[in-house]
């Protein structure tokens, strides 16, 4: 005997899913990562801020190293088409006071969750 489904339209609350984290444990970079296309609101943690900036360098150094860790963990979240992935990135730092250079690596991880992208050291998290 042939059945005729009804469709139920009412509205229900939407699951809470884990809190945005707002702290002053985060910086908003959300300009610099609209320009490798991150949609939503960008934060990097301050400990990785910090490592990326130094003071003894040109500002547009900074801009670069933080231009591309968030290329790369754009690159990293589509490619692996998931909400988070580690990776490494290593860059040089340049002393202008002292013509030295050093090789920075980090391990980096980078979170996508409710309408916000969290990249930070594995520690962050």
């Amino acid at each position: 005997m042939p059945t005729q489904l009804t469709l139920d339209f009412t509205t229900r609350p939407q699951p809470q899913g884990q809190p945005i984290i707002r702290n002053n444990a985060w910086f908003d970079v959300s300009d610099i990562a609209r320009g490798v296309a991150f949609t939503e609101s960008a934060q990097v943690s301050i400990a990785l801020n910090d490592v990326l900036e130094h003071h003894n360098e040109m500002y547009s150094d900074y801009d670069q190293r933080l231009y591309d860790a968030l290329w790369l963990a754009h690159f990293r979240l589509s490619l692996d088409q998931s909400q988070s992935a580690t990776f490494n990135f290593i860059f040089q730092r340049k002393d202008w006071k002292t013509e030295k250079i050093t090789e920075v690596s980090l391990r980096l991880r980078v979170e996508a969750q409710n309408h916000i992208v969290l990249l930070g050291l594995l520690e962050d998290f």
